[in-house]
Formats: structure tokens, sequence, C-alpha cells
């Protein structure tokens, strides 16, 4: 599935099975090139800088290799490692200010916290631009991201979820809203590579903003904008082959996507002091008000007005989401396809909401 515009990643182990099933895993949605020894990686990363490098750390020789012959390169030590093994990190990376662009990633690990580790390691780019932001869309943006690293360990832990530090690292978000200062963090997601954290983050803005432009105000917002970030905490355990399959889901593979929404279920029981709220927006954003949306098949009165404000918001956002298969829908369009829904969405709540965007001047810009 990998295209010419995906992420550029090599990979130095010289285990020729393991490398060529950590090939094998990647190569659906990044152009990944194999390489079994250091000496080779960095004769290539001289011909084409890679985006991303991950390395096992058996073939670092002692703490040297590919990994300090990068460092010590100018041209090259702008590239981001990811080492995977079964040492101490730190015996690994070296001191804090060497490390800064590198991570590790012990043994075992799942594809989910792969592909979470990779995404954090290309998303530096993105998070460094976040620094000449103005303070509040900045610590909009950090805050959530770091939350959602936090979410993702609990989650793989199967430990429940702290709600309150979530809550918190929404405050800012509220207050960009309250002075009608999002569009920077709506710019600022933009390129970030971590999928579930963009859609999360935007779904919080845009739901948000709704809620703001109807009334809502404090805890209400809090909640619309905790709710909209937790909204897809079921994904962190869904396949990424599935979450990025470029082709439309049918068949076991639409099972498995919906079946998001049910692990939803299972990390928010386990979490104590969930509002109604959050579980509301969480539940209820895939029905539809004919009743063929899932997973309970709600209808009409059965959705509350908060649950079809989060159903229309979660289409919007990834109409107009841009993904390594398909680019971001003009606001146009995406309000267009919901339009289309006819009588399966809201469609006054629809208006209200376009007319929204086209308020607070971010229509243009979605």
């Amino acid at each position: 599935m990998s295209s010419r515009n995906s992420p550029r990643i090599y990979i130095v182990n010289s285990h020729q099975e393991h490398r060529e099933q950590l090939h094998k895993v990647l190569a659906r949605l990044y152009n990944v090139i194999s390489f079994e020894d250091n000496q080779s990686v960095i004769e290539a990363m001289r011909l084409k800088l890679p985006d991303l490098v991950i390395v096992d750390d058996r073939v670092l020789e002692n703490g040297r290799g590919c990994l300090t012959d990068k460092r010590n390169d100018e041209a090259l030590s702008g590239v981001p490692f990811i080492i995977t093994g079964n040492s101490l990190p730190a015996d690994v990376l070296g001191p804090d200010s060497a490390s800064e662009l590198d991570a590790y990633l012990s043994r075992p690990f799942s594809k989910n916290q792969l592909f979470t580790r990779i995404g954090d390691q290309l998303s530096r780019g993105t998070e460094q631009a976040w620094e000449q932001l103005p303070d509040l869309e900045k610590s909009a943006l950090q805050r959530t991201v770091e939350d959602f690293l936090v979410l993702s360990d609990a989650i793989e832990a199967k430990e429940p979820l702290n709600i309150s530090e979530t809550s918190e690292s929404c405050q800012p978000l509220v207050e960009a809203i309250n002075n009608n200062r999002i569009q920077g963090v709506l710019d600022g997601v933009k390129g970030h590579h971590n999928y579930t954290y963009v859609h999360s983050l935007r779904v919080a803005t845009y739901l948000s903003v709704f809620g703001h432009a109807i009334g809502m105000r404090d805890d209400e917002l809090l909640t619309l904008s905790t709710g909209g970030l937790l909204h897809d905490v079921g994904k962190m355990v869904t396949p990424q082959d599935i979450l990025n399959k470029p082709s439309k889901l049918e068949g076991d593979d639409w099972e498995i996507m919906k079946s998001h929404v049910d692990h939803t279920k299972d990390i928010l029981d386990r979490t104590p002091d969930v509002n109604a709220g959050i579980v509301v927006i969480a539940m209820q954003h895939h029905e539809k008000l004919d009743g063929t949306g899932y997973p309970q098949g709600l209808a009409g009165k059965e959705l509350s007005e908060l649950a079809r404000m989060a159903g229309i918001v979660d289409i919007f956002s990834a109409l107009t989401d841009e993904r390594a298969y398909k680019p971001a829908f003009p606001a146009e369009k995406a309000f267009a396809i919901l339009a289309d829904l006819g009588d399966k969405m809201d469609q006054k709540l629809i208006k209200v909401f376009r007319h929204t965007l086209e308020t607070a001047h971010v229509y243009a810009h979605v």
C-alpha cells in the first residue's frame, strides 16, 4: 500500500527472518528498504536520507555502529532512529543530549506499539514546529499529544485511564475555543503521523466549537473536548492494517473495524469517574437516526442532541482528514456528503454546524 509520498523507512537487522518479517509489516504503509549491517545503511543514508531508521540493537557493535556514525555526521544527524532490543534504553541511547532524536522500543513489542512509536518519531518535525506557535495553541497541542501517549500506554497495559488528566490536557483547547483561536490548533496538527490522535483532536476541537456555538460553556465544553479526544480510544487496539486499508472495508475487515467501539466500551468500563457525556460521545458517534448505525442500532429519539452532534463531527472530520491513501476533502464536499445522508443524520444540526464553522472563520481552512 506504500506510495511514492509515504515516509521512507530503513530497517537494519542482521537476522534475515526478523528483517523480512518487519519489512513485510511496514511495507503496507511505508516505503521500506532493509539492510543487514551498519555500513550498508550509512552508505544508503548518504545517498538518500530516510525519514526514519529502525535498528536492532544487536547490530550496534556494543553501542557504536550506525547510531554513532549518524550522530557524528552533520548531514545525517537529523534522522530519527528507533532502536529495538532488550537492553536498558540509557545504555544504548546514551546521554539525553545525544538521544533527543532517538527512541528505544523494548522487545517483545506489539504491532500497535511499533506503529505508535513510528508515528511519534515521524511526527517530531511537526511537534518541533509547535514551538513557534503562540503559547495557547502550543499548549493545546503539546498537552493533548502527551496525554494521548499516556492513554496509549495505559490501554496497552490494560489499565484504567486517568480521566482527570485527560480533561486537564484539554483545558488549553477549551480556552482556545473560548477565544476563537482554533485555527493554529487545526493547522498545527496537520502532518502529524499518529492518525488516531489527529482525528481525535480534530473531533475534540470541532465538537467543542459546535457546543460553544449553541451555548455550552465551562464544564460542558470540557466534556465535549475530553469526549472527542477519547471517542476512538478503542482504535488503539485495532490492527493498523485495518485502520489504514486503502480500499473499502468489507466482511470480516468491516466487523473488526466496527469492534473498535466495543474496545472503547471495555476501556471506559474499567475506568472510574467517566461522566455520561463522554460515554455518549464514545459509544454513539456511529449511530444513525434511521437505526442503521452501530453498535446498538439506536434510532430517532433514542439519540440525544449530543449523540447527533458527535456523529456529524466524526463524519466531517474523517472526510476532511488527510490519510496516507486519500487527500483531505474540502469542507464543501464533506457537507455535500453529509447532506446526501438524508434522514440518517440530523440535517438541521448539520446546517448549524456549517454556519458555526463559517462564523468561526475556519470553513475555508479546513
